[in-house]
């Protein structure tokens, strides 16, 4: 029977107030309702041969997905990798879901994050995430999830949190909206909960509110997963740091936390137990480094020497890095080099006024222009002038100004850097002046000469092109200042003939997709500021060329790590531009040449890692100031840096091996064999194909996929390929998560006694005979759900088939059988009925098994349902925040008890049977 065109079975019939009124299961969700029996249609006469092949495609595609361990990767636009694999499993195999994943940089954390993710949601664990990053992370967060397995998210970022929070604090207490739950995953950045103590100018009242609408407010909201990106910023010097207590807070109120962190230890190991400890507290007390027994539980890392790819080759090639001086003519550079030494006698001045006024932001400006001489002409002149322009003015905005400690702390430069810069008020009366001569002098400079770093860039391009035979060779180039990129842009493209892409951090996100999109499909060179150091994936170019040196030696390995990435197919080549002389030049000899030989004499190949965890940006800051202001102490506090460094790397060397690392004998081709050469990509097409031949719905195959062309709508382009979607935007990947996917799915539901059992007339006269049909048996408790998917052949002699039954699934799946549907069979439900009775003696011992399983996962269940309850009760009882702890262990107390009064029955198991399809099988 029908009911809205939907597949039903009416359980009973009766009549009230002189209605028939009949009580009916929907078979495509279960779902039992009551409507009027007038209402019921019976369904379609015959069947087309297109409709056997979707509902036994469909079966089988059910069947597959039923017998995998893990299923993320099956439902993901993703080919995951062997360790990424490995990483997803050991997780899962967890007694609690609460995990570090510590692989190295570049070996796709996010990926295996979003794996964890969507096996936690296919599996009904989760429903509300929370992911915290760094802000520069969020866009790319978002885009990852979607694209790769089709998970939205929403970025609450600041500006969206402040005006929710200032909208929620004119309501009165009844009427209060938690705008946290309006949203079941969420991404946000690591500084945007972390609760306050104090702040200049605020009172115990407000800052009361700020927390209350925000780490008070997340915890209220009942997230069941939360993820913390770059977790080691988190950890904090002391336990009382507030990104630390937000991050406490969380983890102690969510049952489910993921970390993510290349460098979770730093070498420091009170840093690193509070690190461990978001995940069990009382695992890691103490004040020593933990050992691998302790961590093993908790920890999945993997290593780059032991990555592979698919076909087992090393999963990262090797990198070049060269140094390109940019040397002065002392004839044609003549202007630019005593422009040079004239801003720096004008830094050297301010700093010493810095210093005596004791002014940290006069300070900071003054560093700010010491890095824009060394970058381009164009960006003294944009820095001067803005400078001018704001200290000329009565009331200089200093509000907005960026913390000192977070540019000193982060090393945070740029694009702030500008702004930093133009907004300090001045420091002596005639600052001024002496402004307006360096930009008169510059704009002279830039008019009559060719920049000497540009001139040296146009070179390096046309020798590069020409080495690698390759007139479209793409390059990222980096600098730090936008006035620097605007200069790029216009002069590669007038003095050079390049197209160029850009971005920088006054983008959205979707204008640096579009950006990122352009400089893959069009030009030749995207020039970047390190607004695309983070996060963007440019595996599609091999050479970065820094134009400008960052002032955190980190952010070179950032920057070199978006095309150093996986999938990338050659070597990586990496340029450091300075100028000859420059105080640069100076720095990289130490940073980039001694450094770089202390490494190699003790033997440590993971530079990112290790540069992280040792270098500290306010030491780096100190080399550039006495290069600049007393170049005679440069030796001496260059050396006395190098042996710091030493001494902490040999610290972090005895310390690198306090992670277990993943098993290199388990990360095999093997691991991702069923997963890459999969069938159900292949099937599902097979199935979307004979749904749309049997509803006949026009569509053609191309080389982007599939088109589809319904009438009165847009056509629309389908692939199945993992990797045509990634590398082609155009069609929708389709996987069994799909919308589309799952509504057609929905429309291959069982079938009861009343449904007209078809007769297929094969073409062969030597066709056996006799009834095939697919059986679905099913063990399922309030908690877990398995099933079979079984195919039985019955010959008209009564004789079972098991062995030809499997083969004429396949075929008839696989539209392979030539026959046509020939009408019903006169005695349906008589068929069923003795199907269904052969299914009940032939699937017994199938089901016996899936219930002995089920129940032995229900008693495993109870157990550490006892330890997590036990467990949750500790981290909550830790919760600083007396508000947030009462509420979220009454909230702890009220589930578990209800848990426990509903297990005993939720846990029975309950069979099913259900019949898929029955087809009546003649010869021609």
């Amino acid at each position: 029977m029908l009911y809205n065109n939907q597949p039903v079975e009416v359980i009973s019939t009766k009549s009230v107030l002189g209605r028939s009124i009949s009580q009916i299961k929907i078979l495509t969700s279960g779902k039992i309702i009551e409507v009027r029996s007038e209402d019921l249609q019976s369904e379609k006469a015959s069947v087309t041969p297109a409709f056997l092949q979707f509902k036994s495609m469909a079966a089988r595609i059910q069947n597959e997905i039923g017998s995998q361990g893990i299923i993320a990767p099956y439902e993901s636009n993703v080919i995951p990798l062997p360790h990424q694999i490995l990483a997803l499993e050991k997780v899962m195999s967890g007694s609690f879901m609460r995990f570090l994943i510590a692989d190295e940089v570049g070996m796709g954390k996010t990926i295996e994050a979003g794996l964890v993710l969507k096996e936690l949601k296919l599996r009904g664990i989760v429903k509300r995430t929370l992911i915290i990053v760094p802000v520069s992370a969020m866009s790319q967060w978002q885009m990852e999830l979607k694209k790769h397995f089709n998970e939205k998210f929403q970025v609450y970022d600041s500006g969206y949190i402040g005006a929710m929070s200032r909208m929620v604090a004119g309501m009165d207490a009844d009427n209060e909206i938690n705008f946290w739950t309006q949203h079941n995953q969420l991404i946000v950045s690591t500084d945007a909960l972390k609760p306050l103590t104090q702040r200049q100018g605020w009172s115990d009242e407000r800052i009361a509110e700020y927390n209350r609408t925000r780490i008070e407010s997340v915890v209220k909201a009942d997230f069941d997963l939360v993820i913390i990106d770059e977790c080691h910023k988190v950890g904090g010097r002391e336990a009382n740091v507030g990104r630390y207590q937000m991050a406490e807070i969380l983890c102690n109120a969510v049952p489910n936390v993921l970390l993510l962190s290349a460098t979770p230890h730093r070498g420091k190991s009170d840093h690193f137990r509070r690190i461990m400890g978001l995940l069990n507290s009382d695992a890691f007390t103490g004040s020593d480094m933990p050992s691998i027994a302790e961590l093993e539980p908790y920890v999945v890392r993997t290593e780059k020497r032991q990555a592979i790819d698919y076909t087992g080759k090393p999963l990262f090639n090797k990198r070049n890095t060269y140094r390109i001086r940019a040397c002065y003519d002392e004839v044609r550079h003549a202007k630019q080099k005593k422009l040079y030494d004239h801003v720096s006698a004008y830094v050297r001045n301010g700093f010493g006024i810095a210093s005596a006024q004791n002014n940290p932001y006069y300070y900071l400006a003054m560093l700010v222009f010491q890095r824009v001489m060394s970058s381009s002409t164009q960006a003294v002149i944009d820095c001067m002038r803005n400078r001018a322009r704001r200290i000329s003015e009565e009331n200089v905005r200093r509000k907005a100004m960026t913390s000192l400690d977070d540019v000193l702390e982060e090393g945070v430069i740029g694009e702030q850097a500008e702004y930093i810069a133009s907004e300090t008020g001045a420091a002596y009366a005639g600052e001024s002046g002496d402004l307006q001569g360096l930009i008169a002098e510059a704009q002279d400079c830039l008019n009559s000469e060719v920049d000497i770093k540009l001139e040296t860039l146009l070179n390096l391009l046309d020798e590069l092109k020409q080495k690698e035979d390759n007139p479209d060779l793409k390059f990222l180039v980096f600098t730090e200042f936008t006035a620097t990129q605007r200069m790029l842009c216009k002069e590669l493209k007038n003095r050079g003939g390049f197209n160029c892409s850009f971005i920088n951090g006054s983008m959205d996100h979707i204008s640096r997709g579009k950006a990122l999109k352009e400089f893959k499909e069009k030009t030749q060179i995207m020039v970047s500021t390190d607004a695309a150091g983070e996060s963007l994936n440019m595996q599609f170019a091999h050479i970065v060329i820094n134009y400008d040196l960052p002032w955190n030696p980190m952010a070179i390995e950032q920057r070199i790590g978006r095309v150093d990435r996986i999938g990338q197919p050659f070597e990586v080549e990496a340029y450091n531009f300075m100028v000859n002389n420059s105080i640069d030049d100076k720095i990289y000899n130490v940073i980039g040449v001694k450094l770089g030989l202390i490494l190699a004499e003790l033997g440590i190949d993971k530079t990112a890692d290790v540069l992280d965890s040792t270098i500290e940006v306010d030491k780096v800051n100190k080399l550039y100031l006495t290069s600049l202001l007393d170049p005679s102490k440069f030796q001496e506090e260059s050396d006395k840096w190098l042996e710091d460094i030493k001494n902490k790397l040999n610290d972090y060397k005895s310390t690198e091996r306090v992670l277990p690392v993943t098993d290199s004998s388990k990360i095999t081709v093997e691991k991702t064999d069923s997963v890459r050469y999969s069938p159900i990509p292949n099937w599902l097409e097979k199935m979307t194909c004979a749904y749309f031949d049997d509803n006949k719905i026009p569509y053609e195959r191309t080389l982007n996929g599939i088109l589809v062309k319904e009438k009165n709508s847009d056509p629309k382009y389908y692939t199945f390929d993992t990797k045509e979607s990634l590398e082609n935007p155009i069609p929708e990947m389709l996987t069994v998560q799909s919308d589309f996917i799952q509504r057609i799915l929905r429309k291959a539901a069982p079938i009861t006694r009343e449904t007209p059992v078809p007769v297929l007339k094969i073409n062969n006269p030597e066709q056996v005979c006799g009834t095939f049909m697919l059986w679905k048996v099913s063990a399922r408790n309030a908690y877990e759900n398995q099933y079979k998917i079984a195919p039985v052949f019955i010959s008209n002699e009564g004789d079972s088939f098991v062995a030809y039954a499997a083969r004429f699934w396949a075929d008839l799946s696989m539209g392979e059988i030539a026959g046509s549907v020939v009408g019903n069979a006169p005695d349906g439900s008589m068929i069923f009925d003795a199907a269904e009775k052969n299914a009940e003696q032939t699937l017994l011992d199938v089901y016996n098994e899936m219930e002995q399983e089920i129940n032995n996962h229900s008693r495993t269940m109870k157990q550490n349902k006892e330890k997590a309850y036990s467990f949750q009760q500790r981290q909550i009882s830790r919760i600083g925040i007396e508000t947030i702890r009462n509420y979220r262990m009454q909230k702890l107390q009220k589930e578990y008890d209800e848990w426990l009064d509903t297990f005993g029955s939720m846990s029975q198991v309950v069979p099913e049977l259900e019949c898929l399809m029955i087809v009546k099988v003649e010869n021609g």
